[in-house]
């Protein structure tokens, strides 16, 4: 899922996130949380054997996202096939990720800049960290009086780490926001109606949540004759 989120929120939906190569986004200081590498290899691998050169990696990986969520018993949502993968990938360009430190006007903006909505934006900040883990070193540049004899990963919602679910929204109301980002939220006359309602009608996020995650599969994507193309291993480029 966090992956998934890495991956669209470049300069395009395109699994830039999987290249290897130096000064590759993959490398990237704000992918160093990113796990699951190996599971989209493996499955690349077992596609290109069944029907070769035909599933593209962005597609994989959005499709494996959505399988995840349905496994812990979420919405599923119609994933839109036929986008490729991208030629190039910039570490520079995956540091434009949203990484904790930045105020709501910012954030509103990343999002509009990629065709995404206010409602998008809370959504998908309670979507990604519902689950997510946080590097500790991390933590430590957002908040230098962070422990430093904390675990190596730490769970951005403390209450229901393992489950998917709305508590993050009723986590932001307590104050209980890892992330000032995320806090924010709450604070902001934008977005906090949005993280009241979703708080308490948890049915809301459920049912907004698969339409965001379909938007989010539609930002800048590749799919003419002449841009990106099918990656055979997604860890590299055709050619």
């Amino acid at each position: 899922m966090v992956t998934n989120s890495h991956k669209n929120s470049r300069p395009g939906c395109d699994a830039s996130i999987l290249l290897k190569r130096e000064g590759s986004a993959r490398g990237a200081s704000s992918s160093k949380s990113l796990r699951g590498f190996e599971v989209i290899d493996d499955i690349k691998a077992e596609v290109e054997k069944a029907c070769p050169y035909t599933v593209s990696c962005t597609n994989i990986i959005t499709t494996a996202a959505r399988d995840a969520t349905l496994k812990i018993g979420d919405p599923f949502w119609h994933v839109p096939f036929g986008r490729k993968d991208g030629l190039v990938s910039v570490a520079k360009e995956a540091e434009m990720v949203p990484m904790g430190h930045e105020n709501v006007t910012s954030l509103i903006k990343f999002f509009q800049s990629r065709g995404l909505s206010l409602l998008d934006l809370v959504i998908l900040s309670g979507t990604v960290h519902s689950l997510h883990k946080l590097e500790v070193i991390m933590l430590t540049k957002i908040s230098p009086s962070f422990s430093i004899w904390a675990s190596e990963y730490v769970d951005v919602d403390g209450t229901t780490p393992k489950t998917f679910d709305s508590t993050y929204y009723t986590n932001l109301q307590k104050k209980m926001g890892l992330l000032s980002t995320d806090q924010l939220l709450y604070s902001d006359s934008r977005t906090a109606p949005i993280v009241t309602a979703l708080a308490t009608q948890p049915w809301l996020f459920y049912r907004q949540f698969a339409v965001s995650m379909v938007n989010l599969g539609k930002t800048q994507i590749l799919t003419g004759s002449d841009e990106g193309e099918i990656r055979t291993n997604c860890n590299f480029v055709n050619h």
